[in-house]
């Protein structure tokens, strides 16, 4: 079985971590439940961008990634 394998920066995480926090705690204090959240890698000629969606999108910028 392959890998897809992403890098992300500390700062990257840092921010990915705050966001995803204040969604589920959102979703506990609305009492809607969890919905989950999407990580989205955009792959073009130009480079690849990290985003990750949960009641709204942060956009994470540029990371390196592959596949083992």
């Amino acid at each position: 079985m392959k890998k897809i394998m992403i890098e992300i920066s500390d700062s990257q995480h840092e921010e990915m971590k705050t966001f995803l926090e204040k969604c589920f705690s959102s979703s506990i204090r609305e009492d809607c439940g969890f919905d989950g959240y999407t990580i989205k890698l955009d792959v073009t000629p130009l480079g690849s961008e990290l985003s990750v969606d949960m009641y709204g999108t942060v956009e994470l910028g540029d990371v390196k990634w592959h596949i083992d």
